[in-house]
């Protein structure tokens, strides 16, 4: 290389080797690859890799962790690599899925492999996965279809081949250090900055991207005096909110009656730990409800569950294929009109000028499909529906839609599945009684798929967020819009799109007839009650008529937004400390800030933004943390729908090496 003697390298620093992390590395080594093409340019650069869990992994995909916990995501809806049309400025590189890299390392014969692009087959060619990763997965790999859900340390086995590859394709005048630590502070230094990390060793560098995904705020009240309450009485467990694999399940007493607040994934993920990986079994059984029969060992605990709903994510639906594209015609419409406006911040309002269309999106789609499997319980027509539809109010359509239909049992409502216990009370073993027939329900529309019209609208729906997400970016939509209706759509579409495998549905619903899992209702309560001495966890809910529920465990299943304004992580409360970040701030519709938890950054170049308005000279933040200002910030990348966590780190890369002047 041809480089000045007195022109240093450039040195960047990537501060989290997950997922972002990796693509980032990918993306600099596409820019530069491409750049050596035109010559060799006149500075070096130094990459600081900065992880403190297992590089290219991190701690959520962890490739020792148990193979119990799975991802919630299909095998074959997941990539790390762009794709030809991609909206990119670095080049494509292509790569495999994560499905067609199990085909490739387990080998499956040439003449099935025809669909997977050739230079993607190339790419895992000239660099193939280290022997031992097929042999440790051979049981996994070996069963595993486009619509499986791999177990997480598979996909972690995947990631780290994708950051080898990525390492592999930089040029090779680029120089790699890796840090096995954690970066507790950052600090301007001239125009560098130095990084302290947890191993008192210290980094200088010239750009810094942060690709830490989930961050912890600090505890809120609540959980402060949780914490007290666990000081002052030691007899009590809790186990704080946060992620399965960081939780500390083996806390959890065996054979004990716990209490648990979250009924989404961190609480099957919960479910999983303390009866699989404890010795319980789960037989296959067609007699039962749910299809299964647990087998226990003594060694779980009784489950008694309840949530801000206080009802289950629903199952995802069994389609034998990756899922169908929602039609949302109405929804597009919206769209397109307000785009063409040029809307500003705090212009759009959710509620009256986008909910309804998604609505009526839902019931047309519930409609259509029952048209299709059962035309004999509509009484009218199809075409009737539709208009009825269109003409009334949309909380009026379950009324409106009934006498186009034979009965009641085929008509949605919508409202129904914002509050699914809207109207329930009684004591827990009713609760229970009546969530588990709704579960043995939802079993079998997940198994129905295609043909259930409920799943249909429910779907409609959930494939409403990215669209809804990306119309509100930037603070589009007024405050108190974000929180109504757009906040009603997330939380909906979270419930019934990203809820368990259906497998885990069935499982829960298992322990319930063996007695192991009850329910307790929506908005509980937390108190310790003292009892001779003794203290114990107090539950209570509504739903069960305040019929106050005791135990010495308390499981928080369910993790917290990050929030920048109550940093709980060293390296954020030392960015906030500096007056390098602010919070984004969404608008009311009369003016009136409101801040959100998201650090504010540039959406051209992802760099911070500083109180002042100013751009940070030297970092960027990516991915999850920004989840208020910038859409899709949790979603892993879907082949062939040009994703946006490729787009942003790509657009990273990209900034940052123009930044150190190497693009």
């Amino acid at each position: 290389m041809n480089q000045s003697p007195h022109t240093p390298p450039a040195e960047v620093a990537i501060i989290g080797v997950g997922p972002r992390g990796i693509s980032v590395i990918e993306r600099i080594a596409a820019q530069l690859t491409a750049t050596d093409a035109t010559g060799q340019p006149e500075r070096g650069l130094i990459l600081h890799l900065i992880e403190d869990s297992q590089m290219g992994a991190g701690n959520i995909w962890r490739t020792d962790q148990t193979r119990t916990l799975c991802m919630n995501t299909l095998a074959g809806a997941v990539t790390l690599f762009t794709e030809p049309g991609s909206t990119v400025t670095a080049p494509v590189v292509e790569g495999p899925t994560q499905y067609d890299w199990i085909r490739l390392l387990r080998g499956d014969a040439e003449d099935t492999l025809t669909d997977i692009p050739e230079p993607a087959i190339d790419l895992f060619r000239a660099h193939p996965p280290a022997p031992e990763v097929a042999e440790d997965f051979r049981e996994e790999i070996d069963q595993t279809v486009p619509q499986s859900n791999p177990s997480r340390a598979l996909y972690g086995a995947y990631l780290r081949w994708a950051f080898d590859v990525a390492l592999a394709l930089l040029p090779d005048w680029v120089q790699v250090e890796q840090h096995h630590a954690r970066a507790v502070t950052i600090r301007e230094d001239g125009d560098r900055d130095v990084i302290t990390l947890s191993d008192a060793s210290m980094v200088t560098a010239d750009a810094t991207v942060l690709a830490v995904g989930w961050q912890t705020p600090a505890p809120n009240a609540e959980e402060q005096a949780l914490a007290q309450a666990v000081e002052d009485h030691p007899e009590l467990i809790w186990i704080r909110p946060g992620n399965p694999v960081e939780q500390n399940h083996r806390d959890i007493p065996e054979g004990e009656t716990v209490l648990v607040r979250g009924l989404g994934m961190g609480f099957f993920d919960i479910m999983a730990l303390t009866t699989i990986d404890r010795g319980g079994v789960f037989h296959e059984d067609p007699t039962t409800r749910s299809g299964l029969r647990y087998e226990p060992t003594g060694r779980e605990p009784h489950f008694v569950i309840s949530s801000g709903r206080g009802y289950p994510y629903l199952p995802k639906s069994d389609y034998k294929s990756l899922p169908p594209s929602a039609k949302l015609a109405r929804l597009k419409a919206v769209i397109s009109a307000l785009k063409a406006q040029n809307r500003d911040v705090a212009s759009i309002n959710y509620d009256t000028e986008v909910w309804p269309a998604v609505a009526r999106d839902a019931y047309e789609a519930y409609y259509e499909n029952l048209h299709r499997v059962n035309p004999e319980a509509i009484t009218t027509s199809l075409q009737a529906i539709t208009e009825t539809i269109d003409a009334v109010d949309v909380d009026k359509l379950p009324t409106a839609l009934r006498p186009h239909v034979t009965s009641t049992d085929h008509v949605f409502d919508l409202r129904a599945w914002e509050y699914p216990l809207a109207g329930v009370n009684g004591t827990v073993a009713d609760v229970t009684t009546r969530i588990a027939a709704r579960m043995a329900e939802d079993i079998r529309h997940a198994e129905l798929a295609w043909d259930s019209p409920l799943k249909s609208a429910l779907w409609s729906i959930s494939a409403s967020r990215k669209p809804s997400s990306l119309l509100g970016a930037e603070g589009r939509l007024t405050f108190e819009s974000r929180r109504n209706r757009f906040a009603a759509v997330m939380a909906i579409g979270q419930m019934v799109g990203s809820g368990p495998p259906l497998f885990r549905t069935r499982e829960l619903l298992a322990l319930v007839d063996a007695g192991l899992a009850t329910f307790a209702g929506a908005r509980p309560q937390v108190s310790v009650q003292t009892d001779g001495g003794t203290a114990t966890w107090q539950l209570t809910s509504p739903t069960t008529g305040d019929t106050p529920l005791r135990s010495r465990v308390l499981i928080d299943a369910w993790m917290h937004n990050p929030d920048i304004r109550v940093p709980g992580d060293p390296l954020g409360q030392a960015l906030m400390a500096d007056g390098r970040v602010r919070p984004f701030a969404n608008y009311t519709s009369d003016g009136t800030e409101a801040p959100s938890g998201s650090p504010e950054v540039d959406p051209d170049t992802r760099l911070l933004i500083h109180p002042d308005g100013d751009l940070d000279p030297r970092v960027q933040l990516i991915g999850i943390p920004t989840y208020a200002q910038l859409p899709d910030t949790t979603i892993s990348p879907m082949p062939g729908t040009d994703p946006l966590m490729l787009q942003e780190t790509d657009k990273t890369a990209v900034d940052l090496l123009r930044r150190v002047g190497l693009a």
